[in-house]
């Protein structure tokens, strides 16, 4: 029966920086990262043995995926700040989104030849975006208070595979998505992304930083990585 079934597939990804040999599944498929030297049939060989690994780790994403998948329809829930609100739409004079206490309400106007479904989405992702954008700029203002660091800039992007980054310039990027998650998920970001400021690695160093302003950074980190559909949207 096993001969039956496909051979995982994978792509290698060689560095001479690295030293040791990883495997890395993500919605992208499955990565095997390796030093530069190793071959081919080595990789092969070693992909073969963790097999069952590999598909098992493989399914539980798919399904992850599959259960947080964000559809624009009549009534499906969205979040925005870890709570749930229900879509509606109608043809209106502007193309805008308005949030009351049980509904997320979208105007849609008819001068575009696009699906209304698209439409709805181009418009609720302009409106998440702006609210991303001043909530973020309140509460980056609020930390840095607290942890008495000055980032140099704060640019919203689209990231798709990642939540922040921090450069060494200290430019703090944050994915516009962030604003799905509730607020604690937030506050844990930007605190990660500030603590950059200090050490930009992960070396216990930094983790001692955030920890001092995030006790539970490791289940905030946990709830993030099972909200990949998210950062697909």
């Amino acid at each position: 029966m096993n001969d039956l079934i496909n051979p995982v597939s994978y792509r290698i990804i060689r560095s001479r920086k690295r030293k040791t040999a990883a495997i890395r599944i993500s919605e992208k498929g499955v990565e095997v990262r390796v030093p530069h030297w190793v071959s081919d049939l080595w990789v092969r060989n070693w992909v073969q043995s963790k097999e069952v690994w590999i598909r098992q780790k493989s399914e539980k994403l798919s399904s992850e995926l599959a259960e947080g998948c964000l559809k624009v329809a009549d009534g499906a829930m969205f979040p925005y700040k870890g709570e749930y609100y229900a879509i509606t739409w109608e043809i209106g004079p502007k193309n805008r989104a308005s949030l009351d206490d049980q509904k997320l309400n979208i105007f849609i106007t008819n001068r575009s030849k696009k699906a209304v479904e698209e439409r709805v989405k181009s418009c609720l992702q302009a409106w998440y975006k702006t609210e991303a954008e001043n909530y973020f700029s309140e509460r980056i203002v609020y930390w840095q208070n607290v942890m008495g660091l000055q980032s140099n800039s704060l640019i919203i992007k689209n990231y798709k595979r990642r939540w922040g980054s921090c450069t060494s310039k200290g430019d703090i990027s944050l994915n516009w998505r962030l604003i799905f998650a509730e607020k604690s998920l937030i506050d844990y970001v930007l605190i990660h992304e500030l603590a950059h400021l200090v050490h930009l690695n992960h070396r216990p160093e930094f983790w001692q930083l955030v920890e001092k302003y995030c006790e539970n950074w490791k289940e905030c980190r946990d709830k993030l990585q099972k909200c990949t559909s998210w950062i697909l949207w």
